[in-house]
């Protein structure tokens, strides 16, 4: 029995290395991938010189994905003084330490997580800006605009769907017992790809309610849902899996 690790190429090595030194049979799979939208690059030293113009205390600046950090990061010398960085993801919130900038991070590494945090429920007429890609985080924007902020969305990358899934290793349909997928986006692209009748029988292990409720939509019922997307609580709810499978298969 194998895992199918689906989420976007660039990190499909990593995390296969990751789950083998875990001794758990993993293959990563890129249905997607991420690139930078050039034109809003270009735009980002503007956007940051409004913010030098602004009247209020602080401002705070929401990163959400590794490749949105590296972009806060090569710009940290243009940033205002009075901003508050928090970053969804541990590894993402890695980057922006090891660049000298102060970082909060929730210990619940999902949207849900950060707008638990108290300094985001206090955001009456407060600017934030949300650093991500097309698309997504709804929750996020919808919740903190219904909490009185001023929220603009800064989208530097885009996630384009591949012409051909790029795995880490060759494999088959009836080797997989376990799809572990990191977002929505993938888990629609499973289903462009992929044949909907073998997906459905398998077990499901995603990484919030939402990505849980995407899945059972599209016709998914054996669903377990990891604390967040990194690779430490992927192979922890894996790890829970692979116990329960053993335990059902000796009985």
């Amino acid at each position: 029995m194998k895992f199918l690790l689906l989420r976007p190429q660039a990190k499909c090595r990593a995390s296969a290395q990751a789950f083998k030194f875990a001794n758990l049979p993993a293959v990563a799979c890129g249905l997607i991938d991420t690139v930078l939208d050039d034109d809003a690059i270009r735009q980002l030293p503007a956007k940051i010189a409004d913010l030098h113009n602004s009247t209020v205390k602080n401002i705070y600046v929401i990163v959400t994905s590794t490749m949105a950090a590296q972009q806060c990061v090569l710009m940290k010398n243009q940033w205002p003084e009075n901003l508050c960085f928090y970053a969804v993801g541990a590894t993402t919130g890695d980057i922006l330490q090891q660049a000298g900038l102060v970082v909060t991070v929730p210990k619940e590494a999902r949207t849900e997580g950060l707008l638990a945090l108290h300094d985001l429920n206090n955001v009456s007429n407060q600017v934030i800006v949300i650093m991500k890609g097309f698309g997504g985080r709804e929750l996020l924007y919808d919740t903190l605009v219904s909490r009185g902020a001023k929220v603009e969305e800064w989208e530097v990358y885009k996630r384009v769907k591949l012409d051909v899934p790029v795995s880490t290793q060759d494999w088959r349909t009836t080797q997989i017992r376990c799809i572990i997928a990191t977002s929505g986006e993938v888990i629609h692209a499973a289903f462009d790809y992929f044949e909907a009748s073998w997906l459905k029988r398998l077990n499901w292990i995603v990484v919030s309610q939402r990505t849980a409720d995407i899945a059972s939509k599209l016709g998914a019922t054996q669903i377990d849902i990891s604390r967040d997307a990194s690779d430490q609580a992927l192979i922890q709810c894996a790890q829970q899996f692979d116990i329960r499978a053993r335990h059902s298969s000796e009985h």
